[in-house]
């Protein structure tokens, strides 16, 4: 009696565990600056491709250069828009981005105003706030007008994309 309530309770468990929400693999949360405070945002988590032109951007990792940049693509979020107010909020957020260092999963990975993000992305990587306005200006020279990525052969890589709760 007593072996059989554990295995019923054990089954009822399981599918308690199945049934709870699981998170969107698909989606990223990035730590960035409003101007105000720090947030919480939720982004497609999007391994940018392609190639550009070398802007000489750096990009470090535990503190060291590893790599200068190595591409530029205009791939974001399927919500990202050629409206004009969307690229006003990605001009705003590149006019929030300070004089600090940005880091990829840490406290602070870039900045935000509306629904665009500037950040940083990848494993342990770091950037400059001048790093990563140059990165943003060189996003939008490659002819990117609303969403996209400098990627770095190490895996880091600047990211302009549509965020949600900024």
């Amino acid at each position: 009696m007593y072996f059989s309530k554990i295995i019923q309770l054990s089954v009822v468990l399981a599918g308690l565990a199945y049934a709870a929400p699981q998170p969107n693999p698909l989606l990223e949360t990035v730590m960035l600056s409003n101007g105000d405070t720090t947030v919480a945002v939720q982004v497609e988590a999007v391994t940018p491709v392609g190639g550009g032109p070398h802007t000489g951007g750096e990009i470090f990792a535990r503190g060291d250069i590893l790599a200068r940049q190595d591409s530029i693509n205009c791939k974001g979020s399927s919500a990202c828009s050629n409206r004009q107010g969307f690229k006003d909020s990605c001009l705003t957020a590149k006019n929030k981005i300070e004089d600090t260092t940005y880091a990829s999963g840490g406290a602070k990975s870039g900045t935000c105003s509306g629904n665009c993000g500037v950040f940083v992305q990848g494993k342990d990587c770091i950037a400059s706030g001048a790093v990563l306005r140059s990165a943003y200006d060189a996003i939008r020279r490659n002819g990117c007008q609303a969403c996209g990525s400098a990627h770095w052969n190490n895996g880091c890589y600047i990211t302009i994309n549509y965020i949600t709760g900024c």
